[in-house]
């Protein structure tokens, strides 16, 4: 029982180990898809701000279109007013001068609004175009880091199994199934070792019967807290581990 113990303990240590791997290997997808948020966020506001620049742009061309236009029609008027023969020419002349001149005093303040929103929006776009070229930049680097660190989880992961296979195959097949229930119920640790009588994962202390028993390293027991499988760790045989 007593070499039955000793590989145990050996493959405890590489399981709290594979646990600890497997553990870390199952949070990368969420790391790699966490690294995005930032940068898709600002994308998405990047998209907004350039859509709304793209539109007062328009907004503004248009209207200086309509207002050129204006200008010519009143120029035309003006021509017109000079060569007037009659009180009527005269008179509709003048209305559409005036009218030309309303038009566009209306429209330069919608134009200088224009302007403003559209001024505004340009620094909005070159901010976010930054800090979008800054985040990625730091997404791609950790994006990188993380997927090195995936890549080197897998090989000692792998390495780890098949070593923990060529040690599991040693044990009793009785004793590697118990073992091996605890630990997947127990976060990948199913075994304890007592030291002064005390378990040493959830540090109850045994009975002094169990632990007189546990001295003579002659079968396994179980933690009468936790349920772990317990062994003497003071025991000679066993110290050098």
């Amino acid at each position: 029982m007593l070499e039955q113990i000793r590989l145990l303990v050996k493959l405890q240590v590489i399981d709290k180990v594979l646990f600890q791997l497997i553990q870390e290997q199952d949070e990368m997808p969420g790391k790699l898809a966490g690294l995005s948020l930032e940068e898709d966020r600002l994308t998405q506001a990047l998209a907004v701000a350039q859509g709304e620049l793209d539109s007062v742009r328009g907004q503004r061309k248009g209207l200086e279109t309509d207002m050129e236009t204006i200008r010519a029609r009143v120029r035309k008027a003006e021509t017109r007013l000079m060569a007037t023969k009659t009180q009527r020419e005269y008179r509709a002349a003048t209305a559409e001068i005036e009218e030309g001149k309303d038009a566009l005093k209306g429209n330069d303040d919608v134009l200088l609004e224009l302007m403003e929103r559209q001024e505004n929006l340009e620094s909005q776009v070159k901010r976010l175009s930054e800090q979008l070229a800054v985040a990625s930049a730091q997404v791609a680097g950790q994006r990188q880091e993380l997927t090195s660190r995936a890549q080197e989880l897998s090989t000692l992961i792998q390495g780890m199994t098949k070593d923990r296979t060529v040690l599991a195959s040693q044990v009793e097949q009785s004793l590697i199934s118990e073992y091996d229930f605890i630990r997947k119920a127990r976060q990948g640790v199913a075994l304890s070792p007592v030291k002064n009588g005390t378990c040493g994962v959830c540090h109850i202390d045994i009975t002094p019967q169990q632990f007189n028993e546990l001295q003579r390293v002659d079968k396994i027991m179980s933690c009468p807290s936790c349920k772990r499988l317990i062994y003497w760790a003071d025991a000679e045989a066993l110290a050098d581990l």
